[in-house]
């Protein structure tokens, strides 16, 4: 049987070692919480603190255009305490504008920024925001009809002169190297919307220099989904008398195009603006 001795040398021995641990995880948790302390002071610093929430809505919140709308906006709101947020972007499934607008109404925003894709359903969806004072505005396409606060959209006739300049550009040398008159398809999914019909104006004003060059037309084009608007397009790539140029409003349009130029072997022969 152990002595009384060295069962107290155990004693101690264990002891010194729990000493020793319990004094290292003190000096743990001490660097542990000067750490915290130190983030939440950076976090506090960095912190930008907001007293609004608007939703900017679009039926395409991933599209690379919308997307520098979004920070624009994004960026623009940050000096009045305003939190943008691009509304459906994280969401794993598709959802219409009509759809995103009841989930911003029911999230209880503080205002609605939307692009207007179906005016009678947007509607609707406006005036029920303005029935629980939620303000709303229209951008790039609008809802006359609507109780929205205001309408903001870009030069239309300014694009239009954009598009005319660059359809001069490549036409002028295409027709040149070919001697014929060079087709020009400007694809208009936006019937309704007075928008497009400016920009073709534009078009045709920037581009009667080179008229007798080409053959300028627009083609309505329903382009509701990506199936819908490939199908038009394609539809347009093989005919006989397909567009030397194509002149493209959306992105969805823009994708398609680029597309079915690839899929049947059109490149170099039709370009895409």
């Amino acid at each position: 049987m152990k002595s009384y001795k060295e069962n107290w040398k155990k004693l101690i021995g264990i002891g010194v070692v729990a000493l020793a641990a319990l004094l290292v995880l003190i000096g743990i948790g001490m660097i542990y919480h000067e750490k915290v302390k130190k983030d939440a002071g950076v976090e506090k610093k960095d912190r930008t603190d907001y007293q609004y929430h608007v939703a900017i809505i679009s039926e395409n919140p991933t599209d690379s255009f919308w997307k520098k709308i979004y920070q624009g906006a994004k960026d623009a709101g940050k000096g009045d305490q305003i939190l943008i947020e691009n509304f459906g972007e994280t969401l794993s499934g598709e959802y219409s504008t009509e759809e995103l607008m009841e989930m911003a109404i029911a999230a209880k925003v503080d205002g609605i920024i939307v692009q207007v894709s179906d005016e009678e359903a947007v509607s609707a969806q406006i005036d029920k925001a303005e029935e629980q004072n939620i303000p709303a505005i229209t951008i790039r396409s609008d809802a006359p009809a609507s109780k929205r606060v205001s309408f903001v959209s870009g030069n239309d006739y300014a694009i239009g002169e954009m598009y005319g300049n660059q359809i001069n550009n490549i036409a002028q040398k295409k027709a040149e190297e070919e001697d014929r008159k060079i087709r020009v398809t400007v694809l208009n999914s936006e019937e309704r919307n007075a928008a497009p019909n400016v920009i073709f104006t534009a078009i045709s004003e920037t581009t009667a220099s080179i008229a007798s060059k080409i053959e300028l037309t627009s083609k309505v084009i329903d382009n509701t989904g990506m199936f819908e608007s490939e199908e038009n397009v394609r539809d347009l790539i093989l005919d006989t008398s397909y567009p030397d140029i194509i002149v493209c409003m959306s992105a969805v349009d823009t994708s398609s195009a680029i597309q079915c130029v690839v899929d049947y072997n059109k490149v170099g022969q039709t370009s895409i603006i």
